[in-house]
């Protein structure tokens, strides 16, 4: 298994990110649009799907962190439950 932040990532972190980079892409392919049409309002109207996008992107960044930082904790609560563990087999 892949130890990237995706693979290992939850499936909320997985879908929010995916969002996020679709948003992000049309986005790019409003603005492209907009740029080869002349259009300026359509233009602007790129840059608050890509910000929506970019947003999305961060909100998943968070969602990893938050994500992660639980794991850490449960892991540092299961060793010292298992050092507590120990302290007493071994009197």
């Amino acid at each position: 298994m892949d130890q990237n932040p995706y693979s290992t990532g939850s499936r909320m972190y997985q879908r929010v990110l995916i969002a996020g980079m679709i948003i992000l892409g049309i986005g790019f392919i409003v603005a492209i649009v907009g740029g080869l049409t002349s259009t300026r309002a359509l233009s602007m109207t790129s840059l608050w799907i890509m910000g929506a996008g970019l947003i999305t992107h961060v909100i998943a960044q968070i969602i990893r962190i938050s994500g992660r930082r639980r794991e850490l904790r449960e892991s540092l609560e299961a060793d010292r439950t298992r050092r507590e563990q120990r302290g007493k087999d071994s009197t």
